[in-house]
């Protein structure tokens, strides 16, 4: 893009597309239409890309000044990179960068500190209350931040910012990723009600999700299987070339309706062969392979005739389900298992059991219980027996569907009846 008639009638085939526009200076366009400016520094010893403006409020002239100034002043030892990148997000203009670029982004008479300072204390204090269980979701909030807002408002004093600057770089985000997107927001929206609470702000400028536009996506649900297919599954499971071991965590994938990772991570002292019960203790820490999403102990009874399976695998590890006797199977291999009987997904067996239950008249609460779903409202006060009895019979009732044992019954009952009649 080296001319302003090319970088006009340019159409971004896709998001976060990127075109070079001369000497160290980037254009970054969106299939929304926004085009953006940017430049490529060394900052803190990483590559980090820093807005110079979008087109055409800046032109691309203006664009080029601005990387080249940059780049002399840089390569001059005059001014820092985190100097260069806080003058460009406060927006100043080309003959004052240098003097911006010289002062302390976080300098401030007024000691209202900047919206990266913010951001960072209330982050660092969320990781103290163990707000986040699982290592994904607790790096999720400080790199969204890192990515799509920091080079935007990060040097920005709190109240500086406006509505306006939070949604010009959050709309485009809303079109490309609105779930991204809406998480940020109520990370930002929470900074700043922190910053209102501290006298720092008289308002909470952060816009709600209502101001903003966002692409309705289809819901992709997980491929389930229809619970009239069990007896199927379970005949076709029989005859599979697979190890025991895999066969047997199929076969409680299928009747607990956890998440594969869970089954396949079953232990030995998870097990009480008294009484057929799984305990899932409560999830530490920081860890969530193995143990149930909610993070709290859960116990089911397993019916019989599975449990006499499972305590028959050879004991080589910790791990119940294992084929190497070092380490358990991997839940990807239950998954594509699966996938060889039909274009099923071990969670939606969760959808195959909530099915089977409406079909058969089952209290939708105890389903719940069943498969450890969140309550909601009322329920979330008062609901709180587990049902675990209750719970103990379903399970040996939907073991007998799965595997036809119910339907054999019934035709038994009625060819009796038909012979006595007849």
């Amino acid at each position: 893009m080296l001319t302003d008639t090319a970088l006009r009638k340019w159409v971004p085939t896709k998001n976060q597309e990127i075109n070079r526009c001369g000497d160290g200076l980037y254009v970054r366009g969106f299939t929304s239409g926004r085009k953006l400016f940017q430049i490529r520094i060394m900052i803190d010893g990483k590559r980090k890309w820093v807005d110079i403006g979008e087109y055409p409020t800046r032109t691309l002239a203006e664009a080029r000044e601005a990387a080249l100034t940059a780049k002399r002043l840089l390569k001059s030892g005059e001014v820092t990179a985190s100097g260069i990148q806080a003058a460009l997000i406060r927006g100043t203009k080309l003959t004052n960068i240098k003097d911006e670029a010289t002062r302390p982004p976080s300098e401030d008479r007024s000691g209202i500190p900047t919206f990266s300072k913010s951001f960072r204390e209330w982050y660092t204090l969320q990781l103290k209350a163990n707000t986040w269980r699982h290592k994904a979701s607790a790096r999720f909030p400080i790199k969204a931040f890192e990515l799509h807002a920091e080079k935007h408002i990060g040097n920005l004093r709190l109240d500086k910012i406006t509505r306006p600057i939070i949604k010009k770089f959050m709309q485009p985000l809303f079109l490309s990723n609105p779930e991204t997107a809406l998480k940020l927001l109520g990370y930002m929206h929470t900074v700043f009600e922190g910053a209102y609470d501290n006298e720092f702000i008289d308002h909470n400028p952060c816009p709600r999700k209502e101001s903003f536009t966002a692409i309705k996506r289809k819901i992709n649900h997980s491929s389930s299987l229809h619970f009239e297919r069990l007896p199927e599954l379970f005949s076709w499971l029989l005859e599979a070339p697979f190890s025991e071991p895999v066969k047997t965590a199929m076969e409680l994938a299928v009747l607990s309706a956890h998440r594969a990772s869970v089954v396949a991570n079953m232990r030995w002292d998870h097990l009480d062969e008294e009484t057929g019960i799984w305990t899932i203790p409560e999830a530490p820490v920081g860890i969530q392979q193995g143990f149930m999403k909610s993070g709290n102990e859960f116990s089911m009874r397993i019916p019989a005739e599975l449990f006499i399976k499972i305590i028959a695998l050879p004991r080589k590890c910790d791990f119940v389900f294992s084929v190497d006797g070092k380490r358990p199977i991997n839940a990807e291999t239950l998954r594509r298992n699966f996938q060889r009987f039909d274009n099923i997904t071990t969670h939606g067996f969760r959808n195959t059991f909530k099915t089977w239950c409406l079909h058969h008249e089952i209290d939708g609460f105890l389903a719940d219980r069943y498969v450890d779903h969140s309550l909601k409202g009322l329920d979330k006060n008062y609901r709180r027996d587990d049902l675990f009895q209750k719970r103990a019979a379903l399970a040996k009732r939907y073991w007998e569907y799965a595997h036809g044992l119910a339907q054999r019954s019934s035709k038994s009952i009625a060819q009796t009846a038909f012979s006595r009649r007849y």
